[in-house]
């Protein structure tokens, strides 16, 4: 199983699930450090406009994830894909579920180094949610060949990566070595779920062959952020140990 070659601090993303520049700034300035990723979702996309994205790369030269999960005809995600390679960021979401051919023509259009993330099925839905929304009960059934489905949409259409859960990872990377793969739903316990259902801590997540690691509440709410993230860094370095004995 392939693993991208990069330092534990760096596996790392923030997500700058604020609604205001000088929170978002100041996130970034006290977790550089130990970040390798500061994402921006749609509510500090929405309230603060696509100039919270300079103002985030003035303070650091890390990756910026710009994660609005686009979804929607292919025009239409295709020409929002261009307008956003001259924003500045490395990573922008699309969803799978646009299928194949918003895929190719956003991939077509994006330029400035711009990559695709694909997104596959959030980490907040499970088989009852998905039977609700209509998918068929095998593909519900087995979340893991849906999303290996969604991750070889990704691979044929040139998406840089995938967003999935813990649970599939193993087997998109078994199938698909090449795709980035970025793991939301990490938890430092198990017993700390909130509204993600699809869960797993730092450590199991790297060790089923995550790359990257989307952590935001287990380091916002915690008393002591900073130590918080040394913790995390020091469960993907065992992980990613026990990964290069295998």
């Amino acid at each position: 199983m392939k693993l991208i070659k990069l330092p534990a601090e760096e596996r790392i993303i923030f997500p700058l699930d604020v609604s205001s520049s000088e929170e978002a700034t100041l996130w970034v300035e006290r977790l550089n450090p130990f970040i390798g990723v500061f994402k921006i979702g749609l509510e500090l996309f929405i309230s603060e406009g696509p100039q919270i994205i300079e103002k985030i790369r003035n303070k650091t030269n890390k990756k910026i994830f710009l994660d609005l999960k686009l979804n929607d005809i292919p025009n239409t995600v295709s020409k929002a894909v261009r307008v956003i390679s001259n924003m500045g960021v490395d990573w922008v979401s699309v969803h799978l579920l646009a299928g194949s051919l918003a895929l190719r023509k956003a991939l077509e259009l994006a330029y400035n180094n711009l990559k695709i993330i694909g997104i596959t099925i959030l980490t907040s839905l499970d088989r009852a949610d998905l039977l609700e929304l209509g998918f068929n009960a095998e593909l519900a059934k087995d979340l893991k060949e849906l999303v290996l489905r969604l991750a070889f949409l990704a691979y044929q259409t040139g998406c840089e990566g995938i967003v999935c859960s813990a649970k599939e990872v193993e087997k998109v990377k078994e199938n698909f070595p090449e795709l980035i793969t970025i793991v939301p739903g990490i938890r430092l316990s198990e017993e700390r779920r909130d509204d993600q259902l699809r869960t797993a801590t730092p450590y199991e997540a790297i060790l089923l062959g995550a790359d990257y690691l989307v952590i935001g509440r287990p380091i916002k709410e915690a008393s002591f952020p900073e130590k918080v993230c040394e913790e995390i860094i020091v469960q993907i370095k065992r992980a990613l140990e026990e990964r290069e004995d295998d």
